[in-house]
């Protein structure tokens, strides 16, 4: 897979801050007049994160059973907004004001699959008609924590002509 400039770039800040973990990834499907939304996505982004402090916390949490709210199919939700306000460790929730949205999991998600933990949700074509400039992954559809949020490398509008599958995946060697 050939990586973008801009997604290199996000990447290799955010591992000189220390911050990035895991990968987005909007997998884009059109919708035609009717609504029926086509079987492969016509567009694919993937852009890095960072964990917020409150996320990295929690997740070490959970890893020694210290406690906390999981990050499963029943308490998972990406969420989307419309802010560019860059990612800093302190943030606890999606920085737009009005146009922010939290999709929960789809079934079976979130799964592990060799050493990948994968998030997934969607957001039909009546979801988060807006300017994407962040997404974030929380375990409650309002509060909670946020574990990570990313900045796509350029802006993207969602329509109601399209359907996005949001992804996140968190490797670990």
């Amino acid at each position: 897979m050939m990586e973008t400039l801009e997604f290199i770039k996000e990447r290799q800040q955010a591992v000189e801050h220390g911050l990035r973990h895991g990968i987005y990834r909007l997998e884009i499907f059109r919708a035609d007049k009717f609504g029926i939304v086509e079987p492969s996505p016509f567009d694919v982004l993937e852009f890095a994160n960072a964990y917020v402090n409150t996320g990295g916390a929690l997740f070490l949490d959970l890893l020694v059973a210290a406690g906390g709210t999981a990050f499963n199919n029943a308490n998972a939700f990406i969420g989307v907004g419309d802010s560019s306000t860059a990612t800093t460790a302190g943030m606890t929730d999606l920085q737009a004001a009005t146009n922010k949205l939290r999709k929960a999991m789809n079934a079976t998600f979130p799964s592990r699959s060799g050493q990948t933990m994968t998030w997934k949700a969607d957001f039909g074509t009546s979801d988060a008609n807006w300017t994407w400039n962040e997404i974030a992954l929380f375990n409650a559809s309002s509060a909670g924590t946020m574990l990570s949020r990313g900045i796509p490398g350029s802006p993207f509008t969602k329509t109601a002509g399209l359907s996005i599958t949001a992804i996140y995946s968190i490797p670990i060697p």
